[in-house]
């Protein structure tokens, strides 16, 4: 499970981060027609678990990974490609906006491309562990 508040929030943050970099940030999930010219990002969210706080608890922790795939064209350098995630992975340590309540973005890691790929695009990759609290609101 993946809070809307979660993947709301942290899309928002890829989106800002990447129209400072001329960046198109996309949904994984969405049917894409066409590529985009020059390097993009595909965006997606992987939730590790859900549970509540504490026995008899009404507080539920979301724990997770953002992940930003940076496609870079094959044959355009690894520099360009490493500077563009630094600043996507600033977009979630030095928030520009407050976080929805009870999120938190921790630690994070880089997953290097394949270079016996194949193809026209390589892919680098930006994980950011995620923690998010909310309240269980009960009907009366």
């Amino acid at each position: 499970m993946t809070s809307p508040v979660v993947w709301q929030d942290a899309f928002d943050r890829a989106k800002a981060a990447g129209t400072t970099l001329g960046l198109t940030v996309l949904d994984a999930l969405e049917q894409q027609r066409t590529t985009p010219d020059g390097p993009f990002v595909l965006f997606e969210v992987a939730s590790s678990s859900a549970d509540r706080f504490g026995a008899g608890e009404i507080v539920d922790e979301e724990t997770g990974q953002i992940w930003l795939h940076l496609m870079v064209e094959s044959g355009s350098g690894a520099l360009s490609a490493i500077t563009m995630r630094k600043a996507l992975s600033v977009a979630f340590r030095v928030p520009v906006s407050p976080l929805p309540e009870g999120l938190y973005y921790d630690g994070q890691g880089f997953d290097p491309p394949d270079a016996d790929d194949k193809g026209n695009w390589f892919r680098f990759s930006l994980m950011v562990d995620y923690r998010y609290q909310d309240r269980v609101l009960t009907t009366p």
